[in-house]
């Protein structure tokens, strides 16, 4: 009983989080194609890229704690170079199309944008390889040790300090890109202009929602490294997995909303 509780954060938690956002990802290369007239193609295809990669990112936890070091760090630096170069830059894109247009978002700025994601994961990769510091058992069931790594816990203090610098990479993909998304569309929610709310009734609710679903996807894996920073309390990655979890929930029903509210079928995110 004792480790159930790891057991059920490191593995179900982030697997059944990944299922969710994976069944997004292909519910919304489904309606795409029907949809982009509406909400245009970079809506679409940064959703279905930012949902396919988190997916991949919540599910293969499992997969970085099998093995002890060097495992947990290659791992890892995988899962996060596509959270960082993909997930973050798609779905601010995504978000900023769906709100503004797909016509007002400047080729050159989408091309900063994803240009940044895919620096800063370069970034994260090299400075990851000299924090992590070895590996440590993190729970045992049914025989199976479970390893993560030290990057907390690094007995080097000099490069336990380089988590100052994956925490401000973090801090400023994804999470300050996907709470600025969150930002956004909440705003544009709660500001929804009457004479479209005429013609799509539905839409401010379905980017409240979607709002809602970026805070707590951001807010939650901020307050992993401000745990550490702050207190000192290492290694607390259940919490963005719970996060993202709820973020899936929230994304789950801004999708299945549709536009107006005697249409079945969605014709937003």
């Amino acid at each position: 009983m004792r480790e159930f509780f790891p057991l059920f954060l490191n593995i179900v938690v982030p697997v059944f989080a990944g299922l969710v956002f994976f069944a997004m990802a292909l519910y919304v290369r489904y309606i795409g194609p029907l949809r982009t007239l509406i909400a245009g193609e970079l809506t679409y295809d940064g959703a279905f890229w930012g949902f396919l990669f988190l997916s991949l990112y919540l599910a293969s936890r499992p997969v970085q704690i099998l093995f002890p070091h060097p495992w947990p760090l290659l791992i890892n630096n995988l899962r996060e170079m596509g959270l960082i170069a993909v997930f973050g830059p798609s779905v601010f894109l995504a978000v900023m199309s769906l709100v503004y247009g797909a016509e007002n978002i400047p080729r050159t700025e989408a091309r900063t944008v994803v240009g940044m994601g895919i620096v800063l994961a370069l970034v994260f990769a090299v400075v990851n390889l000299f924090a992590i510091g070895g590996s440590e058992p993190i729970f045992t069931a049914g025989g199976w040790t479970a390893y993560d790594g030290l990057w907390f816990k690094n007995p080097n203090l000099h490069r336990r300090e380089l988590m100052r610098v994956l925490f401000a990479v973090r801090l400023l993909d994804p999470v300050f890109l996907v709470f600025a998304a969150g930002a956004v569309s909440l705003a544009h929610g709660l500001r929804y202009p009457s004479q479209k709310k005429i013609l799509y009734d539905n839409m401010p609710r379905k980017l409240i929602f979607l709002g809602l679903g970026c805070f707590s996807f951001s807010l939650s894996m901020l307050s992993v490294g401000l745990f550490f920073l702050l207190s000192h309390i290492p290694n607390q990655w259940w919490i963005y997995y719970v996060g993202a979890l709820m973020a899936g929930v929230l994304e789950t029903v801004s999708l299945s909303l549709p536009m107006k509210k005697h249409v079945t079928v969605s014709e937003h995110l």
